[in-house]
């Protein structure tokens, strides 16, 4: 006996959004990821109702930071594997631990370090990373963390990175008006 089972569209966008959990999460821990990638970008074409706009927005631009930051781990990679990786040189005063524009930081040490919003001076800074960002190891820690039980949702990490969602409040808030 066949039997057919109807997939709501929110059953469809909760296994759409752990898939790509799920594949962030491989790619994380293997060097063989060009299709694991162009399913991930098959995946953020689909249509997530149950979002909202501006999450949608922000996940979709964390993931090409993300997959930016990749494709210089991978050229590492390929140097590393080739032999020809170069030694890098601190500074003579050193590295620091902060710096307010990424112009400053010397561009062998770029992936070390990631953007973040500080509350309290009310702008960015680039802070140095514990985990080095020449490896896959956490790439994909924001976009991860902002897929919640079948929608995306503002997570701690991303407050940490841009501040407060007072766009996604007000998004919520035009939603409940109009329905």
């Amino acid at each position: 006996m066949l039997v057919i089972a109807m997939v709501t569209s929110q059953e469809r966008q909760r296994a759409n959004l752990n898939r790509m959990k799920e594949i962030m999460k491989e790619i994380e821990s293997t060097t063989n990821d060009s299709d694991l990638i162009a399913e991930l970008n098959e995946l953020l074409r689909k249509q997530y109702p149950l979002s909202l706009k501006w999450h949608l927005v922000m996940f979709k631009s964390e993931i090409d930071r993300s997959l930016g930051y990749l494709e210089d781990i991978r050229k590492e990679e390929v140097k590393v594997v080739g032999g020809r990786q170069k030694q890098r040189k601190e500074p003579k005063g050193g590295l620091k631990r902060v710096y307010y524009k990424s112009s400053e930081i010397p561009g062998a040490f770029k992936l070390d370090y990631s953007i973040v919003y500080d509350a309290e001076t009310n702008q960015y800074k680039w802070l140095k990373c514990s985990t080095p960002r020449n490896t896959r190891a956490k790439v994909f820690t924001i976009p991860i963390s902002m897929i919640g039980s079948g929608k995306l949702q503002w997570s701690e990490e991303i407050k940490q990175k841009w501040g407060e969602d007072s766009i996604g409040q007000r998004e919520s808030v035009e939603r409940a008006i109009n329905n």
